[in-house]
């Protein structure tokens, strides 16, 4: 299992570090908080990838 930092998710995900900071502080993406920091698996991150193709995400 990897374990996904926010620097990780910064060089996977296609949009930029304050709109990464939108989505970790509402919940949006599958994530743990860890003091200031988050976390998540590259496995929890491509499922959630899988369950949200198609759909627009509020937050």
């Amino acid at each position: 299992m990897k374990v996904l930092t926010q620097k990780d998710l910064l060089e996977i995900l296609p949009f930029g570090r304050t709109k990464l900071n939108e989505l970790l502080m509402s919940n949006v993406l599958p994530v743990t908080k860890i003091g200031r920091d988050y976390i998540t698996t590259e496995e929890r991150l491509n499922e959630w990838i899988q369950e949200n193709i198609g759909r627009e995400i509020k937050y």
